[in-house]
Formats: structure tokens, sequence, C-alpha cells
């Protein structure tokens, strides 16, 4: 309705207008089409912004599993801590390397001092853990117990150990007194894991005593923990005080073996354990986040079964849980009192409990029961006595992390030609023609156990088990694309076995030759696959460990931070900015339009109001009555607009994908990636007018005004410093990227508190003067200037010192009258106190203040112009002195 009025009032036919007035009238048609597009434009704002934005996906974790295979290449960062975290020492950070050597660091060489005992936390119901180790006696203090031994041994000397049934056992291992670890103490082991005596008979194999249910048995088991275990309850009673005080139950039991390594002169180097391979190591780096922390954070976690657990699951292994216990078992179904020729436990463990466990592990010299067994190369003959053997054990070499040589990494071309060459290495003539049946890496003189012929090309360990020989063939190193294919894993002269190798020549005849003093077969065949050379020797349980394959998976979670978070956030505030500016927009035109409905009447000046209105800014006028709300919307959205511009981000590197490589966590800005592409510009050029808003529009009033002049101040005050600015911005959060004392600020909060200081700096008056003095002449050029006003005006203090106006409306003198198109963009003028030409401050309550308001004592060019100008009237001066209640936007009668 308004711009239908607009085009019947101030628009006449073509007809009616002198020749010079057509283009007046054209004037005012694209005024009145740009006043409505721009309403349209406004309104339409938050569909603009959505538009415009970058939203950015919320964080969330990122997570990766994969399934582990032997050869499968873990990084340095990851392996350092891990090893660390397990309480094995390094000298320098770990270098990548297989699996299949971190999985024998943990699970199988001695590498970890004192933290394994973690390991024990809440392990009280499980039968056999990885952590323990071998039976090297029962009790913690071994001298008592190895005296005890030397006394009770004698009574076996000339007719062996009656053991289970008919069997005499006349082999034993007795209790070691020599160094030991507190893992190989089997009270040592109770004590950690919390189990007394009256549990221990009960846990998983069952024996026939209840001491919680029959007197007797009690009183056999005390007499049980008198004679080998005499300091389990005060080590009990000592765990129970250290879980109760300590800050968690694994830092209570790694301060109890810490005691009882000093207590009772015991060692503190076992296996790490499967618990500590798979704890979740964390890493965090960038800059701090919202949380407190640093953003970028990525948690490797092996995760996979007990790997012991293929050995125990039928009648468990020899370690030094299991042997002890089977006194429990013998006395309560085996023994039975000669004299009564009843079952009395008590009397058994008074008599037997210090020997039965040496002739137990005996036993196991001579036979391989499953997963009972004795590997024959880890014991020693030592002495004889009567018809009995001593043996003790034999402890595996074991070369410190930073002694270990690794082999060149090969193929299946380097793994085929490996046979030859080592049969060349001592001399034995080979034949490029001649085929491999079997390479069969001989442990323990086990030559028998080699599959020979029926190998077809394989590989075969064998070893020696309980005195007899095992074979085991290879189903890893043969089918790896990747095998270690080197000399070096034989360790030729450095060992006491050998490799038996099987050809076969073109003419089907078949060589055998026997390649002396190498290394063990495990030790071979695990340089083959993780390329460690054999300076470790291992035990044949290797071989089960590692044939039934990882069954592991390696989960990597990683999060990038919430710069996602807060860029959305802040583009979300922007939005709703956006919304309620269109929000008043709409309201504001709505008033205008009530406004011109209770003026429509009146013919006079009309064309001068209307054309003042469509030559006004709507958004001038919504800005300078909602300043700050807008101010602090733009601001968040240019903020929200340059972080998605320059690509500001920090980021866990793609190559954290690659187990192999370090995860790295860096941070990117792109200087002028607001000029990247045509969307970028587009986006630039959006919003370069909120910065004009922000910083120069409420200094240069009337500027919308003209169109030109409108243009040229956004181009240079807006466009132009933004593109700069913008630059300058991203270069100096680039710069913050590579400084140490900055690198911990927040990126985001970073250029935020970047673009308040610029527009602090901006809004400060002398730069703003300075600025303005600039852009003048060149304002000129497109007939825009700017034109004083009386310092006698209201309009002085109300508007500023001047208005910018058309050149054609320029007068040399200050005035007291400004365009009704000025006024509408000030928050302080209510238009409906404007008449003939007046502004009526304190506005129209009487009809004296109406009578007053006459078109009289006005300059004769105020009706020669498009503008309708508007003086203060004279009797309401003092409404801008003093504080005179304007009445809100209404519809008043004229």
């Amino acid at each position: 309705m308004l711009f239908y009025h607009a085009s019947n009032r101030i628009l006449p036919s073509a007809a009616m207008l002198p020749p010079d007035a057509s283009v007046r009238r054209r004037r005012r048609q694209l005024l009145a089409l740009g006043y409505c597009l721009s309403c349209l434009w406004n309104l339409a704002s938050p569909f603009k912004s959505w538009y415009l934005a970058r939203y950015g996906f919320v964080a969330t974790n990122d997570i990766l599993t994969l399934t582990l295979q032997w050869n499968t290449v873990l990084n340095s960062r990851l392996l350092t801590q891990l090893y660390a975290a397990a309480g094995i020492p390094l000298s320098a950070p770990l270098p990548p390397t297989r699996y299949i050597n971190v999985f024998l660091d943990f699970v199988v060489v001695p590498r970890s001092q004192l933290l394994w005992a973690a390991s024990f936390d809440a392990t009280n119901g499980s039968a056999q853990l990885d952590v323990e180790g071998q039976s090297y006696r029962s009790g913690l203090d071994g001298y008592a117990e190895r005296a005890r031994f030397d006394t009770d041994i004698s009574a076996f000397a000339s007719s062996g150990f009656p053991l289970w049934g008919s069997e005499v056992i006349t082999k034993f291992i007795p209790p070691q007194n020599a160094p030991t670890n507190l893992q190989e103490i089997t009270e040592g082991v109770l004590c950690l894991r919390g189990i007394n005596l009256e549990d221990y008979v009960y846990l998983v194999f069952q024996s026939l005593l209840q001491p919680y249910h029959r007197a007797s048995d009690h009183a056999a088991v005390q007499a049980w923990r008198r004679a080998m275990f005499p300091h389990l309850n005060a080590c009990l009673a000592r765990r129970r005080v250290l879980v109760a005080s300590a800050t968690s139950t694994a830092a209570a039991l790694t301060q109890l073996a810490a005691e009882l390594a000093t207590n009772f002169s015991v060692g503190l180097l076992n296996v790490a354990g499967s618990a500590q391979l798979y704890r979740p190591m964390t890493f965090k780096d960038g800059y701090i986040d919202l949380s407190g922390t640093r953003s970028g954070t990525v948690t490797y976690q092996i995760s996979g079964p007990n790997p012991m657990h293929a050995l125990s699951a039928s009648s468990g292994f020899l370690n030094a849980m299991l042997v002890a216990r089977e006194t429990a078992w013998w006395c309560s179904i085996q023994y039975v009192d000669p004299v009564t020729n009843h079952s009395d436990p008590r009397q058994c463990f008074e008599r037997f409990s210090s020997t039965l466990p040496s002739f137990f592990l005996g036993k196991y010299l001579d036979r391989n029961s499953g997963t009972r067994y004795l590997d024959s190369d880890a014991f020693t003959e030592t002495s004889t006595l009567g018809q009995l053997t001593s043996y003790d054990y034999r402890r595996m070499t074991v070369v410190p992390l930073d002694a270990i040589r690794m082999a060149t990494p090969g193929n299946l071309t380097g793994w085929n030609l490996l046979w030859k060459e080592l049969l060349r290495a001592v001399g034995e003539d080979v034949l490029a023609s001649d085929a491999l049946e079997e390479l069969c890496l001989v442990g323990d003189g086990c030559f028998s156990a080699c599959a020979n012929a029926s190998a077809s090309g394989g590989t075969t360990l064998t070893y020696r088990r309980g005195n007899t020989c095992v074979a085991t063939a290879d189903s890893i190193a043969h089918g790896l694309s990747d095998v270690f294919a080197d000399m070096a894993c034989f360790g030729l002269g450095h060992g006491q076995d050998a490799v038996l190798i099987t050809s076969i020549a073109v003419d089907g005849t078949r060589k055998q030759a026997t390649v002396a003093k190498t290394a063990g077969p495990t030790a071979i065949w695990a340089c083959l696959i993780g390329g460690r050379t054999p300076q470790t020797s291992y035990p044949s349980l290797v071989v089960d460990l590692l044939t039934q394959g990882t069954q592991a998976t390696l989960v990597v979670v990683k999060s990038n931070g919430s710069e996602a978070i807060v860029l959305n956030f802040l583009s979300l505030l922007a939005l709703g900015g956006d919304a309620y500016f269109s929000l008043e927009t709409g309201l504001y035109l709505r008033k205008l339009y009530l406004w011109y409905h209770a003026h429509r009447q009146l013919d006079m000046h009309a064309a001068q109001r209307i054309f003042s209105v469509v030559n006004s800014s709507v958004s001038g006028a919504i800005w300078a009555r909602h300043r700050l709300f807008m101010r602090t919307a733009a601001f968040l959205g240019l903020c929200a607009w340059h972080l998605g511009a320059m690509q500001s981000g920090c980021a866990w590197a793609d190559t954290i994908d690659d187990v192999s490589v370090d995860a790295l966590y860096a941070c990117h800005v792109d200087v002028w990636g607001h000029l990247a592409s045509i969307a970028d510009v587009l986006r630039l050029v959006s919003y370069s007018w909120n910065l004009f808003a922000m910083a120069f529009l409420d200094t240069m009033p009337g500027i919308a005004v003209n169109v030109a002049g409108y243009a040229l101040a956004w181009l240079v005050l807006g466009l132009l410093p933004l593109t700069l600015l913008a630059a300058c911005v991203a270069q100096m959060c680039a710069w913050r990227l590579v400084l140490p004392g900055l690198a911990w600020v927040h990126n985001q909060l970073f250029l935020v508190l970047l673009w308040a200081f610029v527009l602090g700096c901006l809004r400060r008056p002398i730069v703003q003067r300075h600025v303005v003095q600039c852009i003048t002449p060149l304002l000129r050029v497109v007939r825009v200037r700017p034109q004083k006003l009386e310092k006698s005006s209201p309009y002085f203090s109300l508007i500023g010192p001047c208005i910018w106006i058309d050149t054609a409306e320029w007068r040399p003198e200050p005035t007291k009258y400004v365009p009704l198109s000025v006024l509408l963009e000030c928050s302080n003028v209510r238009i409906t106190n404007v008449i003939a030409h007046e502004y009526f401050a304190c506005g129209l309550d009487d009809d004296a203040r109406s009578a007053g308001s006459h078109a009289h004592g006005h300059p004769t060019w105020l009706h020669e112009l498009d503008e309708y100008y508007v003086c203060v009237h004279a009797c309401e001066q003092a409404c801008y002195v003093r504080s005179c209640g304007t009445p809100a936007f209404s519809v008043t009668k004229t």
C-alpha cells in the first residue's frame, strides 16, 4: 500500500512532466523499487545467513578398529608410553616395531619392574594369570623353607616319592634359595591377589577340603599355613591397610610388592602381562580446550582375551599357583595315615608339604601332559642323593631393549633363497635348481621330530617338553610377504641348536644338511616374523601363543576438540541475531505504514515525505534502534565467517589411520582463504557490510541517502578493510601456532580477541576522524558532501556536527534543517512528531502545539527539493537540554 501510494503521489505521468523532470521521475521509480527490494532482502536475512554461514559437524569421537596381525607395525609414540606405563625401563624412545615383538616383551620376556603388580587387582577369583611366574618356592622366607626341605628330603633318598597311584618320582626341583622374584613365590602371589589358604583350596580346581565347614579340615589348613605360609596372614592384613589408604588398589599392590621385595630380599622383575598390554594409552595435544584439557585426544587400546587362557584351559600349567596347591589335592585325596588307615590331611601337611611340590615338578621333567609340561632345556641337573636326582632352573637369556639388533626386512623371493644362502654359509653345495622340502629348526637335539620329505617345502619347529620331542609346523612366517629373510635370524655360531635342511634335486635325489650352532627354534622363528635377531631365548610356549593368532584388535579413538561445537554456537547465535533483525524490520515497516496511513489524507508535502522514506536505509534504521544487539550479533557472525573462511582448525592428521606412524595433531590456517573461491568472495562481500556497520555506520549519518556514496563508503570502509584485515588477523593466528608461549590458547578465542581488538581500534575517535577525512575527497567525486549543522540546533548533539547529503542539496552555510531520511535512522526521533517541516520533541499533546505547527517562516528552498527537510520547533529547543518524556511511536492526529 505504501509503495502504491508512493507511485501515485510522487510519480506523475510522463505527459505531465517537463523534459528535465523525467529524469527525476525515473530516479524516484528506481528508489521506490530499490527500497522495496532492500526491505525484502532484510526480511530474508536469516535465510541469507543460513546459506552463507558454515556450520561444522558437532565434534564426536572417531573410532578406528584394526585387527592386529603379528607383523602389524605399531608406532613409536604408542610403544614408548605403553612400555613406560608397564614399568619397562627405556633409555630412549622405542622405534616402530611389529606387534609380535611387543607381545613377547609383555607376555613372555621378563622386562617389567614392579608395575606389573597392579595386574593382580581384582583377580582373586581367577585360576592362573600370565604375571604369575614359575614355581621357585612356596614361602617368602626362602632360607627357612630350603633348610626344612634339606632335612625332609633324606626320607625319600632310597625309595623316591610315591605320588599318585603307583608312580614313584625320583627327580625333584628343590625350593630355589638363589635370587628369586616375587611372582615366583606362592605366598607372595597369594598375598598380592588377596587369597587366604581357606579360599586357595577352593580356587577353580576344588579339593576335597572344606575348611569353612569341617573343623578337621580347618585345622589341617592351619597346619599347612604354619608349615609353608607363615607370613601370609600378616601380609594379607598389610594388604588391607594399603588398599584402604591408597588412591587405588593398583597403587596399593605396587607399594605392597615393593615392601615384600625389601623385607624378603626378592626381585621384582617380571613379565608385564596382558593386563598392561591391554591398557588404554591416551595422548593429548593442542591448545587448552573448554574442558580445561588439551583439545586433541587420541586413545589407543589393544584388546583381546588373556593369551594364557590357552594354557590353562584344561588342567592348567605349572606355575607358582598350581604347583603348591597340588599338596592340598594329594593330602585330601591320596594320603592315608599308615597307622589308622584313614585320611589325615593335617598329618599330611605337616609331613609332606615341604617336599611334595618339588617332586610334583620333578614328575614333569619326564612327562608331557597337555598344558602341564616343563621345557627340558629350562633345567639343568645339579646333584644326586641316593636314587634321587636334583635339578635347578636355568633362567632365560634376556637382552636389554637398547641392545637388540634388527634383521633386514625381506620378501618372499628372499625367503625362497634364504635356505640356499644358509647352506652356502656352512660350505654345503647347493644348485640353483634344487628345491626345498623342509627347513627344520631343531631344538634340544630333536632331529627325529622333523617332517623331512613330507613337509612339502614348509618350516618345522622341534623342541623337547618333558623329555619328549614335539614338532610344530610354521603357519605364520612362511606366508608373510614381508618376512625377515636375513641370515642374522639364524644366529650362526652363537647357539647350541641346529637347522636341518631337506632339499630335492631336479633328478629327484633328496639331500639333507645340518647347520650346527644356531639359535633356538623359537628365537629363529620370532626373528623371521618380527625382525629381532635371536639374542633372547624363548620358552616353547611361544609356539602355542603365536600359533593361536593374536586374537587381538587395536581400537583408536580420536577427538579433535570443541572447535566444531564453538563454530556452530557462534553461527547459531549470529543466525539468531539475523532472525531478530528480520523481525524488527517487519515491525519497523508496519510502523511506517501506520504513520503513512495516519497522514494519507494530507496532500501537503506527501511527495517529499514518501521520497524521504524510500530514500532512507531500513537496515540503518534498525541498527540505530538496536545498535548494541546488532553489533553483538554482527561481531559473532563476523568471527564465525572468518573461522570458516581461513579454515582454522586443529585436527589429528590423516596419517593417524596408519598405526605405524606417530599420531600428529596439527593446526592450520589459510591466510587468504576468504578469497579462495567464488563462494568465499560472496561471503566476504556479504560480511563486509557488517564490518562497515559496526565500525563506521553511526559516524556517517545520511551516507545511505546517495546510492553511489553509500556504495563507495561500503567499498572503502567495509570490503577493502575486511579483505586486508582478515588476512592480517589470519596471519597473526598462523604465527600464534608456532609461538610456544601462545600455543596453549584456544584458536577461536584468540581470533575473537583479535577481532575485538581490531574493532576497538576502528572505533577510536581519532581513527574514525582520520578515516572520514581520507574518504571525503572520494565521496565528492560521486557528488556526496558533508553538510554542517548549526551548533545551536539540537541536531548538532543528536546527530553530530554534519550529515552526508547529495551535492545538489548541499548548502555552504551550517543549517538547522535535516532530511527526514536521516531522521528515520536516528533512534531518538519519533517520526509521528514531525509536522510541517518541524519536529516536536516532546510530542503533540495539546492543541496549542498543533496550532503552532503551520508551515510559516520556513525557507522557500525546502519546497523545491525532493527530500522532506525538518527542523526542531522553536519552543521545543529545551527538550534536548532537559529530560522530557517523549511518547512512544504512535499514531497522532494531524
